[in-house]
Order: C-alpha cells, then sequence, then structure tokens
C-alpha cells in the first residue's frame, strides 16, 4: 500500500502516532509531502523519525527545508543580517534552532539537500505546494518556486496532485476525498490540516491519505500546549 503525509512541521509525537495508526509493511511506500521542521517543538525528532522509518519512504523537499537550507549557508553573527536567515526566523525557524541546540546539524542538511521537490507516479503527482502549468516545462528548474510555495495556481494536468503546504478545515479534505472516490473530476487532493493550529477549529490533526484505497487516517496533535494554546 501506498500512503502520503504532509506538513508534520515538528510534531515528532503526532507523526509517530499517526504512523503508529498505519498498517504499514516493509513493502508499503511512505511518501512525505515536506514541511518537516518548524513551529512544533522537535523538528530534529521528525527528521530522525523519517531517517529511521522501516518501509520505503520517499520524502519530498517542502518550503520550511528549503529555507534552513538557504539560511544555513550563512553562520556566525552575520546571519542575523542575512535576508534568508531572516526569512526563515519569520517562518519559525527558531524551534528548529532549539530542536537542535548542541547537535551537529551537518548529516540533517545533507539528507534535506538530496530531496526532490516532486515526484511523479503513474496515477499521482505528488509535490508540497503547486504546479504551475502556466510555464512551459512545470517540471522543470524555473517550476521549483511554484512546488515549493505557490497557492491558488490553476492545474490543467491530466494526473490528479497529491499535495499539502496549505492548511484546509478537515471537513473540506474530507469532501474533497469522498467526491475523488466517487469518481467526480478532483485534480487536487490536499491533505494539509495545520497540524500546528491547535486553537482552529476543524483543525490541528495530522493526516494519512492512502493513495491505493482511499482511506484518510486522522491523528490529532498530542504535543505539549502551552496556556496561551500554541504548541511548546
Amino acid at each position: 500500500m501506498r500512503y502520503a503525509i504532509a506538513d508534520i512541521h515538528g510534531c515528532c509525537k503526532t507523526f509517530n502516532a499517526l504512523i503508529d495508526k498505519l498498517p504499514l509493511r516493509e513493502s508499503d511506500s511512505l511518501y512525505l509531502l515536506g514541511d518537516y521542521i518548524d513551529r512544533g517543538p522537535d523538528s530534529k525528532g521528525v527528521l530522525d523519525t523519517i531517517m529511521n522509518l522501516r518501509c520505503k519512504v520517499v520524502p519530498l523537499l517542502g518550503n520550511h527545508e528549503d529555507l534552513w537550507l538557504r539560511a544555513s549557508a550563512c553562520s556566525g553573527v552575520q546571519r542575523i543580517y542575512d535576508p534568508d536567515f531572516n526569512r526563515w526566523m519569520k517562518n519559525d525557524g527558531g524551534e528548529t534552532l532549539k530542536s537542535f541546540a548542541g547537535f551537529n546539524t551537518e548529516p540533517y542538511l545533507a539528507f534535506l539537500k538530496e530531496l526532490p521537490p516532486f515526484l511523479e507516479l503513474d496515477d499521482f503527482l505528488l509535490v508540497h505546494a503547486e504546479l504551475d502549468f502556466s510555464l512551459p516545462d512545470p517540471f522543470g528548474e524555473a517550476g521549483v518556486e511554484s512546488m515549493l510555495w505557490s497557492r491558488g495556481k490553476p492545474y490543467y494536468g491530466e494526473k490528479p496532485v497529491i499535495c499539502g503546504h496549505s492548511p484546509l478545515p478537515l471537513e473540506q479534505i474530507m469532501d474533497t476525498k469522498l467526491r475523488f472516490q466517487a469518481g467526480l473530476k478532483i485534480n487536487r487532493i490536499n491533505i494539509d490540516n495545520g497540524c500546528c493550529y491547535v486553537n482552529r477549529i476543524g483543525y490541528h490533526n495530522l493526516l494519512a491519505y492512502c493513495l491505493d484505497d482511499g482511506e484518510l487516517y486522522i491523528q490529532p496533535n498530542i504535543e505539549q500546549i502551552k496556556g496561551d494554546g500554541s504548541i511548546y
């Protein structure tokens, strides 16, 4: 069987709880659609889990990994003046720095550098955000920005896209899934339910979607929550 998970965002306990719900075998495939880091309390733990799973794991690059890779090019006191570093901090990169405090990040950065921005299967396209079909080659280098960052672009491809990046209410995700299973023309299935949005009604779940039978596995966020409703 084949499963897809999007936008874990440092929620390692929640990620492992979702993995435990899946009937994973070593012959199964687990497609991860990016954004493993930032926001949640244990980005390092999420990457450790991914790198040690025993099934076939195919992780894709997300915009938050791209932010960290860009920010890592600048180090020391100079990084406070670096636009890439500051952009990462504005996107909750500080939580990743806390998670890796005292640890060597080089093996993790080397791992992230090898991640592709999309994957084409016989029946689906997998990407973190979107594919820009207004480009001559949406799968080429010029299309990477859209694959990592875009929201709201029209999609003209034949294969349905499985993606994340733009959090949607669980009810909307379920409705899209059911319409797709009913044979209606659905060209995009977004499985990002905003795992870190613990104070928003209809969000705060990490989802796994089975590409073979359409089952949706739902795991509520179980990270420790602060008094203001945010995640530690």
